[in-house]
C-alpha cells in the first residue's frame, strides 16, 4: 500500500503541472484536496464556503460509490467479483456501461485499448516484487488471456470465455469518474470550477471574472518543464498519459506501465506522452493510452478518421510537441 501512495504522489508531481495559472484569490474560490480511488484529487469551485463544503462532501460519496464498485484490489467490488468468478457476474448498471464503452473502444481502436490486461498487469506486479523480468513463456501465457473477445456482456450481465481472464479499468475508470463528478457539478449551485484528478483535469461554467481555465502541460524532455498552455472551455476533460509517470522497477531498471495488449511489454512508440481533449472522460482517459500505443504517425490518421470527436498533444521521445488541427487556438506551445 505505501508502494502505491508513492507512486501516486509521484505522479503527483511528474506528470502534469493541473494548476490553473491565474492569480485569482477572490473570496468566492473554495478548494478541497482529498484522496480517493488511489489518486490525490482537487475540487476548485466559485461559491460560497457553505455551499462549497456541501458540494465537497457530494464529490466524496460520487468518488467512494464509484470505487468501490470498480477496483480492481477491492475483493467485493464489481471488478474484484468479476475477476474471482468462473463465468459470469450480474454487475451494477454503471460498471456494465462503462465496460460497455470500453469495449467499444478497444474495437474502434484495434485493440489497442483494452481492459482484459489485467493478467498482464498482474504479471509485471509479480515481476517487479521478484525482481526478475518476466519470460517470453510467461508473457505469452498473459497475452493469451487477453482480447475483448473473450468477453460478452448481455444487459447488465458479463461473462468470460475462461475463469482466468480478468479486468482492469485502470485505463478507464478515472476519466469515467471525473465525468461523473462534472456532471453532478453542472447541477449544482457552484458557478464553476474546476477537477483535478491525477492526469485528468475538467472544468465546468466559468470564473467570476470569465477568463478561461488555462492548465500548463509538462513536457519531462523540456530544460523549463513545459510544452505549453491550454485553454480548457467548461465541459472538457484533459487526460495525459506518459511513459514517465509510473515504471516497474527490475533490478534497478525502470520499466512503464504502459503495456501494449498484443506483446505484453511497455510499449515503444516513440512518444513520452500523449493529452486527449474530449468531452467524455472515459473516452480521453482510454484514447491517451490508446493513441500513446499506436504512436504519433498511426494517432493522427486515426484523428482523421473522425471516429470520434478528440483533439490531442503529442510529445515525442525528443521533446519535439504536435497537436491536432482544432487545437491550433487553444494550446500555446511553450517557447
Amino acid at each position: 500500500m505505501k508502494k502505491v501512495i508513492l507512486r501516486t504522489l509521484c505522479l503527483v508531481l511528474c506528470l502534469i503541472f493541473l494548476v490553473p495559472l491565474t492569480a485569482c484569490q477572490r473570496e468566492e474560490r473554495q478548494e478541497k484536496n482529498f484522496f480517493l480511488m488511489d489518486t490525490p484529487i482537487t475540487v476548485t469551485l466559485y461559491t460560497d464556503k457553505k455551499t462549497a463544503e456541501r458540494i465537497f462532501a457530494d464529490c466524496r460519496e460520487i468518488l467512494h460509490e464509484l470505487d468501490a464498485l470498480w477496483s480492481r484490489t477491492k475483493s467485493d467490488s464489481d471488478i474484484g467479483r468479476f475477476n474471482a468468478a468462473e463465468n459470469s457476474l450480474e454487475l451494477d448498471s454503471r460498471t456494465a456501461s462503462l465496460i460497455l464503452q470500453a469495449m467499444d473502444i478497444t474495437q474502434k481502436t484495434g485493440g489497442v485499448f483494452d481492459i482484459t490486461v489485467a493478467p498482464i498487469v498482474n504479471l509485471w506486479q509479480v515481476s517487479e516484487e521478484r525482481g526478475i523480468l518476466p519470460t517470453t513463456e510467461e508473457l505469452k501465457n498473459a497475452t493469451n488471456l487477453v482480447g475483448a473477445q473473450k468477453l460478452t456482456l448481455s444487459q447488465n450481465t458479463l461473462t468470460k470465455t475462461e475463469k482466468d481472464v480478468q479486468i482492469d479499468l485502470g485505463g478507464i475508470g478515472k476519466g469515467a469518474a471525473i465525468s461523473a463528478l462534472i456532471s453532478y457539478l453542472e447541477e449544482s449551485d457552484a458557478h464553476g470550477g474546476l477537477v483535478s484528478f491525477g492526469s485528468n483535469v475538467a472544468v465546468f461554467g466559468s470564473k467570476p471574472d470569465q477568463k478561461p481555465f488555462r492548465i500548463a502541460l509538462k513536457n519531462p524532455k523540456a530544460e523549463d518543464g513545459y510544452a505549453g498552455v491550454l485553454n480548457l472551455q467548461a465541459g472538457q476533460i484533459l487526460s495525459v498519459s506518459g511513459d514517465y509517470e509510473r515504471y516497474y522497477t527490475i533490478n534497478g531498471e525502470k520499466y512503464h506501465h504502459i503495456l501494449d495488449p498484443k506483446t505484453g511489454y511497455p510499449t515503444q512508440s516513440g512518444l513520452c506522452s500523449v493529452a486527449v481533449i474530449c468531452s467524455d472522460g472515459a473516452l480521453a482517459d482510454a484514447l491517451s493510452t490508446a493513441l500513446f500505443v499506436m504512436g504519433e504517425e498511426k494517432a493522427h490518421a486515426f484523428y482523421e478518421s473522425k471516429i470520434y470527436d478528440f483533439e490531442a498533444i503529442f510529445i515525442d521521445q525528443s521533446g519535439n510537441v504536435t497537436t491536432t488541427q482544432g487545437l491550433a487556438d487553444a494550446f500555446e506551445v511553450q517557447g
